[in-house]
Order: structure tokens, then C-alpha cells, then sequence
């Protein structure tokens, strides 16, 4: 057998192993949450268009920032939320202020966009908007 035949075995048998995408976890967490998608993308402050984009590619890459903003109008815990961001290909940072301030506040189960983009302001970080 040739090792390109099976080093495409392989990587296809990992294939199978794939988790969620970003797309289908988050549609599965807005379900599992009994939120409709326009009060999930509301609360994000993600518009209509983009989410449109999110639901109809289940290879859909967002940025972090998005990533965050579902996080918080899921009200996810933390652990949730590294999932979400690891099926992005994201990661909490301890290097990144803004990372710092949202992972408290899903820690103490506070989800108030409106208080979290206080602090985001007072430290000199993006808002969500």
C-alpha cells in the first residue's frame, strides 16, 4: 500500500472524528437555550445579514468578537464559552483585556451588555455595538 493511500486513510478516519462546527453548535445552543435566532443575534448586537451568513454556512468563520457576543447573549458559562470559541479555532487569552473582562463576567453570571461594555470602555477596549 502506498503512503499516500494511507496517510488518506488516516486523516479521513480522523475526519470522522470532527466536533461541531462554530454554525452547528451555536444553532444547537440557541435551541437548547429556547431563544428564536433574531432575540439571539439581537442580544449579540450581530445584525440580521450577518447572522444570515452564520446560519446558511456551516463552515462559517467569525471573528472573536462575535464569538464573545453570542457567549454572552446565550449566557453561556465559561466552560460553554471556550467550547464556542474552540470550535471557532479561538481560545481565551490571559494577554488580551478584553478576554479577561468577558471571561469574568460569564464566571459570575453576569451578562448585562450594557455593564460589560462599561468596563470594555473604562479599559480602553472595542465595545460591543
Amino acid at each position: 500500500m502506498s503512503s499516500t493511500l494511507a496517510t488518506n486513510r488516516n486523516i479521513e478516519s480522523l475526519m470522522g472524528q470532527m466536533d461541531e462546527t462554530f454554525s452547528q453548535r451555536l444553532l444547537r445552543l440557541i435551541d437548547e437555550r429556547g431563544m428564536t435566532d433574531s432575540e439571539a443575534y439581537n442580544k449579540a448586537y450581530v445584525d440580521r445579514r450577518h447572522f444570515s451568513k452564520i446560519r446558511k454556512d456551516v463552515n462559517y468563520t467569525p471573528n472573536k468578537k462575535t464569538v464573545l457576543a453570542f457567549a454572552i447573549a446565550l449566557e453561556l458559562s465559561i466552560d460553554e464559552a471556550k467550547d464556542l470559541l474552540n470550535s471557532a479555532g479561538f481560545a481565551f487569552s490571559r494577554s488580551s483585556k478584553t478576554d479577561i473582562i468577558v471571561a469574568y463576567f460569564l464566571q459570575n453570571k453576569i451578562y448585562d451588555m450594557f455593564e460589560i461594555n462599561e468596563i470594555l470602555d473604562a479599559y480602553g477596549q472595542p465595545i460591543f455595538e
